[in-house]
């Protein structure tokens, strides 16, 4: 194998790859990244075994071949080295030797054959989707789906598609986030049935760190459809799925609401981060009483002290005394872009109902805490 390349090009290709190099595996050649030559590019592979990456940088191609390297020396040592061009080159004895203006450095390989194949997409289950539909869908909700594996199919999002719609849901079983729009463009199926897949929240989450200056996305499953493939412009992702029931969030929705709340975002952020210092000593708890026309937030902390404050709101339907864990309430208004939020209540021990009103496709439900007078 003989090229050369930028080394601003490999640095961010290396930086992207690096992140789905196997940490825990047994197996050496996991800790690695495949480098080889593909149709006049060099393309750099990873894998976990959970999620792959191919990604293609172009290059000057002089000799064809295929090497793998360990994974952190190789990324670290080219953030070092100055911009401009890179000589790459492998010989007999399998060492990868990398010229620069004024540097020269070898490393040791071991061979391509030993890297695991990555399944390829089955063109008869592939569609394309606008990929700011997805990324937008996506950053909205992933932030809701478990961080841990008790329960695996709680760390997927699920993602449906239809030909005119798009149905993404991701809860860890405290709070739940769902979104569904009417897609511009049909995605042209290949069947009338909704198209559904348990996606880990992880890999998803990775589509929207890659997918810069994409328009569109392609989407497909392998042939074993125990894996699914996204593919961009020069990046292939290709994910596990996760196998399961996924919890049908459509039986917690109720035909009506008791108690609405209109309430400015900034207003009512700004409240529950104050309380949040003395929340965080109380199990995160944060008391709100909603009464004519005012939510009272309140936290209490026995060994620092306790908290309340007022926001004026728009309140319709019965007055109400609820709590809720900070961290859920600071992570949707984080995520919140409208001036003015609605709250929708029954009970102060069944979900609530949290709207952004610019977006009427996002919904946000979080579960109370048990109140302990």
């Amino acid at each position: 194998m003989k090229l050369s390349l930028l080394q601003e090009n490999l640095n961010l290709a290396l930086g992207n790859v690096s992140r789905f190099v196997s940490s825990k595996s047994q197996l050496p050649i996991l800790n690695n990244i495949l480098l080889s030559t593909d149709q006049g590019r060099l393309k750099l592979s990873a894998t976990n075994l959970d999620l792959s990456i191919n990604y293609w940088i172009g290059a000057k191609i002089e000799e064809e071949g295929s090497i793998t390297i360990p994974s952190k020396e190789i990324t670290e040592f080219i953030s070092y080295l100055p911009t401009g061009k890179l000589d790459l080159s492998v010989k007999e004895n399998n060492l990868l030797t990398l010229s620069s203006e004024k540097t020269e450095s070898n490393f040791t390989t071991m061979p391509a054959v030993d890297f695991p194949e990555f399944p390829s997409i089955n063109p008869d289950t592939a569609f394309e989707i606008d990929l700011d539909v997805l990324t937008q869908a996506i950053s909205q909700i992933a932030f809701s789906a478990a961080l841990d594996d008790s329960r695996p199919v709680l760390t997927a999002i699920l993602c449906q598609f239809s030909n005119d719609n798009l149905t993404l849901v991701a809860t860890d079983g405290f709070r739940l986030s769902f979104k569904k729009i009417k897609l511009s463009n049909s995605l042209n199926l290949k069947t009338d049935k909704p198209i559904t897949f348990l996606i880990p929240a992880k890999s998803l989450i990775e589509i929207t760190k890659l997918a810069k200056n994409n328009k569109k996305i392609k989407i497909g499953l392998t042939s074993d459809e125990h894996q699914v493939v996204f593919i961009l412009d020069d990046v292939e992702l290709v994910s596990r799925l996760i196998e399961g029931d996924y919890p049908d969030y459509q039986k917690i929705i109720p035909e009506s609401y008791n108690t609405k709340i209109y309430v400015n975002r900034d207003e009512f952020f700004q409240s529950v981060k104050i309380a949040s210092v003395f929340a965080k000593e109380s199990a995160n708890v944060v008391r709100i009483n909603i009464k004519s026309g005012i939510l009272e937030l309140s936290a209490n902390a026995p060994q620092i002290g306790q908290n309340k404050a007022s926001v004026d709101a728009k309140i319709e339907g019965e007055n109400l005394d609820i709590a809720f864990n900070y961290k859920f309430l600071t992570d949707f208004l984080t995520i919140c872009k409208s001036p003015e939020i609605l709250i929708e209540l029954n009970e102060n021990l069944t979900p609530g109902f949290f709207h952004d009103q610019s977006d009427p496709s996002f919904t946000h439900i979080i579960m109370p805490v048990r109140l302990q007078d």
